[in-house]
């Protein structure tokens, strides 16, 4: 007969021994030389991390698919590991959405040294310099898959995506949208004039295209954020409110820190998603059918970058850290 335990004794959890066992028996040391090389060259403040993890909350390809945790990616800058850096495929699952800059108490900028870490990789030849048109090209294509992804979200929940619907969603070219005339200076919303300090903001804007050039997710049949303020300024309002293209805005906010005349794209974009719930183009619930979504069709972002990575990987990590202890990082070159 076995004894009983203590009620105080705690058992060892058996599903993390496999996580304990890969623990090293040394502990790592940092390497401050490349440490030092990595903070000058990324100018992500990587210094500055005191591991709170409020970048992985606010991530939100680690809230969908735990496959992403910039937290982990600037802990290891710090310690120097750059080889194993530079071989992982999650330093390109990065959206550049800046989310986990708005939520670190500390300014940390893990979406600059993720955007550091693909450089050094294009340029230390570990994957070849076709990849970065691929990769550019998928990310474009899944603009497309959030759009309809939004779209679908507006009539009931996004629980299963099979895979030849996912691939039609990619390669499908959004319908072009055809819009009435508009005469200039008319407001068709004549029931409902634009009076908020946002849409007067709005009017400043002389269509440069400073928003659309530093957007991350531009892409012309899916989402254009000078697009949006000109038909807000033209009256087009209902169109966007009835449009999944609202919803793709990552919040970044480079839109608003990039004009020149100081129109807020962001906050223009957040008041017409506001106005789309309050005034029944979508039911309150659909934010959160929107992230539940997320989480069916981030995965599948996810592998698709992965095979990319399969097909235009040059160097394994075997090679890349045996180069990196011969010639160092030269990460300035």
């Amino acid at each position: 007969m076995i004894p009983a335990q203590p009620a105080n004794v705690h058992r060892c959890r058996t599903d993390v021994m496999p996580i304990l066992a890969s623990v090293p028996a040394v502990p790592i040391l940092p390497d401050w030389g490349v440490w030092r090389t990595i903070a000058m060259a990324s100018a992500a403040d990587i210094d500055l991390c005191w591991t709170c993890g409020a970048c992985d909350n606010g991530c939100p390809v680690s809230l969908a698919t735990e496959r992403l945790r910039p937290q982990r990616t600037v802990r290891m800058a710090v310690f120097g590991m750059i080889g194993e850096l530079l071989v992982r495929p999650d330093i390109w699952y990065c959206l550049s959405c800046r989310r986990c800059l708005q939520g670190c108490p500390n300014r940390v900028k893990p979406f600059e040294l993720h955007r550091y870490l693909q450089n050094e990789a294009i340029r230390r030849g570990i994957l070849s310099a076709d990849f970065l048109g691929a990769y550019r090209k998928l990310f474009a294509e899944f603009q497309r898959v959030r759009w309809r992804a939004a779209s679908h979200c507006f009539n009931g929940s996004l629980d299963h995506l099979p895979d030849q619907t996912w691939f039609q969603w990619l390669k499908k070219p959004l319908p072009h949208a055809s819009y009435r005339p508009v005469a200039l200076g008319v407001n068709r919303n004549t029931h409902d004039p634009p009076k908020s300090e946002m849409v007067l903001n709005g009017q400043a804007c002389f269509t440069c295209s400073e928003c659309s050039g530093c957007c991350p997710i531009i892409c012309g049949d899916v989402f254009d954020p000078q697009r949006i303020i000109r038909m807000v300024n033209l009256g087009l309002s209902e169109e966007l409110l009835r449009s999944p293209a609202i919803w793709l805005c990552l919040g970044c906010q480079r839109c608003t820190d990039a004009c020149s005349q100081t129109v807020s794209g962001y906050d223009i974009i957040r008041q017409l998603q506001r106005q789309a719930i309050e005034k029944g183009f979508v039911d309150p619930a659909f934010p959160m059918r929107l992230l539940a979504a997320d989480r069916v069709i981030y995965p599948k972002y996810i592998e698709e970058i992965d095979t990319l990575i399969g097909l235009y990987r040059l160097k394994d990590s075997a090679d890349v850290m045996d180069e990196i202890r011969l010639d160092g990082i030269n990460a300035e070159s």
